[in-house]
């Protein structure tokens, strides 16, 4: 990475400031809505792996990447307590005129690939945004369907040296599949629509007042005027959490705006129908029955927790010998939600933790500051997440027999809450250092991480059990390659499957964790740096991953037992907005 000179122009800087706020106030209620046609299952694999293909050919750029989608309305305003999906609900009954793939005929020029959907497809489309328009659209809101030419879009704008070879990869997308499909009505915040959204592939501490704490993987949003304008590689930015600041650039490297958006409500249209292939809806082999009336936003036949699993189905998915993995990445963070700097002012000058904010910690074990710095506890809300999953993995009758944790602080009170939620006091936490995530990252050196005794004092944790990795080994790899940090997730996974005759396993470690420890275990090659980085920017906190063992001993990737965990943003309200002094 090149050094990164101080920004030399302080008087600018403030005078920036004097004429802006510090902050993005989220009192405005009124949001910008797009309705989108999304393909899901297998089509919907086969689009990303092309996009994932596509990327390496643009070296690695992702900005044009977007949610494989047909506009069905374009970009409107409405206020955002307004009631879509009810509306939406009427329109999946013209889905049973898409009992079939959608016929869609792939078109490639100089400057566009695509396909564009066949009229009688596009006809049954253009019917559901009409309807949806009559249905949304009244004095305060004023929204057009999106009728001419439905089409959804590979790549546009692309350099005419890698026509060829994206041409290629065009022509290998299998549109036989493209028989499953949903309605999704996403939102973004229309104050930031013009700018560019950035995602952080290189943290930065800020040194003055006025400048961003960056986060791997944390969004940021700069205006194209202020990327030209710039002279020395700083510019101004805002954060998700709606801070004004200036960024070094080179930390950041411009995404997708997708990324950014929320999901407000989602309704299948229709579902894949060929009889020939076994829906990928399943838990461990179980086909789970769909309605199209009942699978709105969340599918409560599928999901539903309140009602008794039959039997067979239940003994189907505790039945001893067929072992099921579950890999989880931890909850929220609080070095994340409160940035590098949060222990300058959560700990006195005794060196005593305070509690500053209701979504830190109540308390916090002693400890050297400078470790918490680098082995960050969980939030308030990061140990309710981790509480709902528990409820949910209980719900659908999961029993753990062994769990095993990255030795990060945050992921074995990760660990400890979801067990706690299921009751499973009795099961100890294995330690494991082996799952710790990509050593590469920690330039400066790794956490001091509390010993398993330290940890006892606060957790059910097995101080008798033998790490297949000691700390002093992760030091000895500090500089470990992609390559070889996949290959470490392996081998500790095949030692965790070898060291488990039964029952069903929980590893609880980090995001990258989520793809490396299970990614060849199921049969799939290692991926690529740029393939991984895009990957990375979809995994959120306790995004969970299943894996069944088949009865040829080899491993697959099933639906996961437990509801999935969507929630949004919320920033640090100043209660000083309302004071006009």
């Amino acid at each position: 990475m090149a050094s990164l000179p101080l920004p030399p122009r302080k008087q600018s800087r403030n005078f920036t400031f004097s004429q802006t706020s510090n902050k993005i106030h989220k009192h405005t209620r009124i949001r910008e809505y797009i309705l989108y046609c999304c393909p899901t299952n297998h089509f919907q694999k086969g689009l990303e792996n092309f996009w994932s293909q596509a990327t390496e050919l643009f070296n690695g750029s992702a900005h044009n990447y977007s949610i494989p989608h047909i506009t069905l309305v374009s970009f409107f305003k409405a206020h955002e307590d307004v009631n879509f999906l009810d509306t939406l609900k009427t329109l999946a009954e013209d889905g049973k005129y898409l009992n079939r793939p959608m016929q869609l005929e792939l078109y490639k020029s100089s400057n566009f690939m695509g396909f564009f959907v066949n009229e009688d497809d596009a006809n049954v489309l253009k019917r559901i945004a009409l309807k949806f328009v009559k249905e949304i659209q009244d004095s305060t809101i004023s929204l057009e369907p999106h009728v001419k030419n439905l089409h959804l879009t590979l790549a546009y704008q692309f350099p005419t040296n890698v026509y060829q070879n994206l041409a290629e990869l065009v022509e290998q997308i299998d549109t036989s599949y493209a028989n499953s499909w949903e309605l999704r009505l996403y939102s973004r915040d229309p104050r930031l629509a013009t700018k560019q959204v950035h995602k952080v592939i290189y943290s930065h501490s800020s040194r003055e007042h006025d400048e961003l704490e960056l986060r791997v993987g944390d969004y940021v949003y700069i205006s194209g005027d202020a990327i030209q304008n710039s002279i020395d590689g700083w510019v101004e930015g805002i954060s998700c959490n709606g801070n004004v600041g200036f960024l070094p650039l080179n930390h950041t490297e411009r995404t997708s705006e997708t990324n950014v958006w929320t999901l407000n409500a989602t309704v299948p249209l229709c579902q894949a129908s060929d009889n020939n292939e076994i829906s990928t809806d399943a838990i461990d082999g179980i086909v789970q029955s769909h309605s199209l009336r009942e699978d709105f936003y969340i599918n409560e036949n599928r999901f539903s927790q309140t009602s008794k699993m039959d039997e067979n189905v239940t003994s189907n998915l505790t039945r001893r010998g067929r072992r099921r993995i579950l890999i989880l990445r931890h909850g929220e963070r609080v070095d994340f939600a409160f940035g590098n700097t949060w222990t300058q002012f959560s700990f006195n000058d005794s060196q005593n933790y305070v509690r500053m904010d209701l979504n830190m910690p109540e308390t916090l074990p002693p400890r050297i500051t400078e470790d918490w710095e680098k082995d960050s506890p969980l939030t308030t809300i990061g140990s309710f997440q981790c509480h709902q999953v528990g409820q949910s993995l209980k719900n659908f009758g999961v029993n753990f027999s062994k769990v095993y944790v990255s030795p990060s602080y945050r992921c074995v009170q990760t660990a400890s809450e979801v067990l706690s939620a299921m009751d499973a006091y009795d099961v100890p936490l294995n330690v494991e250092y082996g799952l710790f995530e990509w050593c590469l990252w920690y330039e400066l050196g790794l956490p001091q991480f509390l010993t398993e005794k330290e940890l006892g004092v606060i957790f059910n944790i097995n101080e008798e059990y033998i790490p297949f990795m000691k700390k002093d080994d992760l030091e000895e790899i500090m500089k470990e390659s992609l390559e070889d940090f996949y290959s470490r997730s392996l081998s500790t996974m095949r030692k965790i499957l070898s060291n488990t005759e039964d029952g069903d396993i929980l590893i609880v470690a980090h995001a990258i964790s989520i793809e490396t420890l299970c990614r060849e275990l199921v049969g799939k090659e290692q991926r690529s740096r740029a393939e991984l980085r895009n990957l990375l920017m979809r995994i959120p906190y306790l995004a969970t991953v299943a894996i069944s063992e088949t009865d040829d001993h080899n491993y697959q990737l099933i639906e996961p037992p437990c509801l999935t965990l969507t929630h949004n943003s919320c920033s640090k309200f100043d209660w000083r907005i309302l004071d006009d002094n």
